[in-house]
């Protein structure tokens, strides 16, 4: 591997980074529209815990009442003002256990304000997830963009408290994928291919296989063309955003080019599997190398020839990178309007209305009547 690019261990990632992200997400990565979705398509929520806590008026570390049992009783607050009043809270029997044969754990609970309601989002155990919670406590809300709360969790995506690796792996997937090609990770290239091959926790798959899309080593690069290599035998789409992502990010153009010819032109093949190619070209193609633009603008004219169904799933990205050789091609689609649903009957026309200098190809979109 290319040491002067990035370390494994150590270094710089210029991909992804160790951990899809809603995934990617996520969870996130792109808006709903045609032409952008997630690379890693996997169910990131929209709130982490650390989004909880940084939204609330109160958040406290809290055990078990020893005057009451199976309630709680603050032992630190960590936000905000406690009033000293009784939390409203069920302190159920196995956490109440948990909390017996580990006396250094502790319950993370949050209050919406003043008066509000309180919730429990689970137990910190070890002193470092709780310095993770305290200083996550001390962030307002919005003061840290989603690169720099990427950065200060990707430290934390192999650690040994499973409870603080789930919350970085959750944060980190959901940043966009510019994001993660600029992280620094500890995660060793043996923990992401066990991950990888880990097929009860399939839903950690993506961000690793972005993570893998790092390498410039043959064995990794064969391993991503051997699994895309499967899932285009087979008609298979789980991950195959996040294979097609790294392929590209590993072999660059070629990758591209190897891409459109076995899904964008091949006959027989799904939406399903088409969508997801898009979404991995997409995503490179605005948050990736620059230099893979011209060819993935290329792999979309196949698209348009082959399947102007999916004309809509381009149309922003075309629009966004102001090409307009495309123009006739899209007009043709728009006019005949076979196989088109609402959603891509106006990307189409906004990618012709923007394309257009003189304004005659201005269309107007009416949710009844379509274009007109």
């Amino acid at each position: 591997m290319n040491t002067s690019r990035r370390d494994w261990r150590t270094g710089p990632t210029s991909a992804a980074l160790a951990s899809l992200i809603c995934m990617i997400a996520a969870a996130f990565l792109l808006t709903a529209t045609p032409a952008h979705a997630c690379v890693l398509c996997m169910p990131y929520p929209q709130e982490t815990n650390a989004d909880h806590v940084i939204g609330s008026g109160t958040a406290v570390f809290a055990g078990e009442n020893p005057a009451r049992p199976f309630s709680y009783v603050v032992l630190e607050t960590l936000k905000g003002q406690y009033d000293g009043s009784a939390i409203p809270l069920f302190l159920d029997s196995t956490t109440a256990r948990a909390l017996k044969l580990n006396p250094a754990l502790r319950v993370i609970l949050v209050q919406s304000g003043p008066g509000g309601a309180w919730r429990a989002l689970g137990m910190a155990g070890g002193n470092e997830y709780q310095n993770v919670v305290r200083q996550v406590a001390r962030w307002d809300k919005g003061s840290k963009t989603p690169a720099e709360r990427a950065m200060f969790f990707a430290r934390y995506l192999r650690h040994e408290d499973p409870r603080l690796a789930e919350l970085a792996f959750l944060e980190v997937g959901r940043a966009p994928y510019a994001t993660l090609r600029d992280l620094q990770t500890s995660v060793a290239r043996d923990d992401i291919y066990r991950v990888v091959n880990d097929f009860f926790h399939v839903e950690w798959h993506g961000l690793y296989i972005l993570m893998l899309g790092m390498s410039d080593r043959p064995d990794d690069i064969a391993f991503v063309r051997g699994k895309l290599n499967t899932a285009a035998k087979y008609g298979l789409t789980t991950n195959l955003a996040a294979y097609a992502t790294a392929l590209m990010e590993m072999t660059g153009a070629v990758g591209v080019t190897q891409l459109a010819e076995e899904y964008l032109v091949e006959p027989g093949r799904s939406s399903a599997e088409l969508i997801e190619i898009v979404k991995a070209m997409s995503v490179q193609g605005k948050e990736g190398a620059a230099e893979l633009r011209s060819a993935i603008v290329e792999a979309y004219g196949r698209l348009l020839a082959h399947h102007p169904e999916l004309a809509g799933n381009v149309a922003n990205d075309l629009s966004d990178w102001k090409v307009v050789r495309f123009v006739p091609r899209l007009r043709e689609i728009l006019n005949a309007g076979v196989g088109l649903d609402e959603a891509s009957h106006f990307a189409i026309a906004m990618y012709l209305s923007s394309a257009d200098e003189g304004g005659s190809s201005k269309a107007v979109f009416t949710r009844s009547g379509g274009l007109r």
